[in-house]
């Protein structure tokens, strides 16, 4: 982060090194953040002291969850503004203006907000209808319409330039102002469309997109992203009955309750940050091992990466312990000594489980160092 700080304001169109670095040094500031605030409050036994304040009157409890993602929202401020101003701009990979970014943020912040408070009133009322069954049901439902509604929140909370179809109805090209705009594929247990970023048009040779535009293919038809999804999907419920339980039945379906199973949700997303990259890194070498399979020249797998990755964290070579923990995706270094097959992986499950989060009120999904402070990816987080 010192280092970061240090970095004046770089020429127009002159990038400086250590983008990803810095990157990397704001997200675990906020996600730390965020964690050791999350373990005071429940320390300091907060969710009951909103009870004792609030009561158990529904409207007011239902208040108190906007009040909530309010909060979340300041908390995250800070950090939205390193993340998504002053480090692109000091790094020159961002020539926006302090005006554009501020409305930018504004409306991705209000967006997410408003979603963030709608799950936790769904919570609410689940747990007060039927306790942890209530509040699994009342998770899972929300957990389905993310999934299902990714890509209209991805076009509410930022600006997304729909380009024609690429002659079907299974992909679209989409122009952000963010380069780190990836896209994605939609689907809830079944790809149905593959969003692909408009830049890719000019950022990669014809050769590099359709190599691009095969690894997603590839993802689908290996049986990764499926099982991604699964993992997912698998990690968010079990973290919804774990956070309920911790809760317990007594409580939920209250103000502080609901605080109370957000606060142990994101414990328990702060474990899937540290152990879900795993299963994402073999994901990716999954798909490249499929296109080595096809013939696709190495060449050309090598120079689509480092291409994306200059997007991305420009961060082609990691130390081993550094991308453990932290990347869920190789970096180029790696991906290009890889050799023969590799073992089965789970593609994009981690950066989907932190999308997923919302379902169960987890406050990380926008703290990570990929997404923070920009709005374009907080739906659809890097993935390949």
């Amino acid at each position: 982060m010192r280092s970061a700080l240090l970095v004046t304001k770089a020429s127009p169109g002159a990038r400086v090194p250590g983008y990803g670095r810095a990157r990397l040094w704001i997200g675990i500031s906020a996600v730390g953040t965020v964690v050791t605030l999350t373990a005071w409050a429940l320390v300091a036994r907060v969710p009951a002291a909103v009870d004792a304040w609030v009561g158990s009157g529904l409207g007011a409890s239902l208040l108190v969850m906007s009040g909530y993602a309010a909060t979340h929202a300041l908390v995250q401020l800070p950090f939205d503004v390193f993340g998504g101003h002053l480090l692109p701009t000091w790094y020159g990979r961002s020539e926006r203006g302090l005006g554009r970014f501020v409305g930018t943020l504004l409306r991705g912040v209000v967006v997410y907000a408003a979603v963030l408070t709608t799950s936790l009133c769904a919570l609410l009322v689940g747990g007060r209808i039927a306790g942890v069954p209530g509040t699994m049901a009342a998770g899972a439902g929300v957990t389905w319409s993310l999934l299902s509604g990714r890509w209209l929140l991805a076009r509410a909370l930022a600006r997304l330039e729909v380009g024609p179809p690429d002659g079907s109805d299974a992909a679209v090209f989409a122009g952000s102002d963010d380069a780190g705009f990836a896209g994605g594929v939609l689907g809830v247990l079944a790809p149905r469309r593959m969003v692909f970023p408009a830049r890719w048009h000019s950022s990669l040779t014809p050769e590099q997109l359709s190599y691009a535009q095969l690894r997603r293919e590839l993802a689908r038809s290996s049986g990764t992203w499926w099982r991604g999804r699964i993992v997912a999907l698998a990690f968010t419920l079990a973290g919804l009955g774990v956070a309920a339980v911790a809760t317990g039945a007594e409580h939920l379906g209250t103000a502080g309750g609901t605080i109370e199973l957000s606060l142990w949700f994101t414990g328990w997303s702060f474990l899937g940050l540290l152990t879900l990259p795993t299963l994402s890194r073999r994901g990716v070498a999954e798909v490249d091992a499929s296109a080595r399979a096809t013939g696709v020249p190495q060449a050309v797998a090598d120079s689509t990466a480092r291409a994306i990755d200059a997007d991305q964290d420009d961060e082609p070579q990691r130390a081993p312990l550094v991308e453990a923990i932290f990347h869920p995706i190789p970096s180029v270094q790696n991906r290009a000594a890889a050799t023969g097959n590799a073992a089965p992986g789970a593609w994009d499950a981690a950066r989907t489980a932190v999308y997923l989060g919302l379902s169960g009120g987890g406050l990380l999904g926008r703290a990570v160092h990929c997404n923070c402070g920009r709005p374009a990816l907080w739906a659809f987080l890097p993935l390949d």
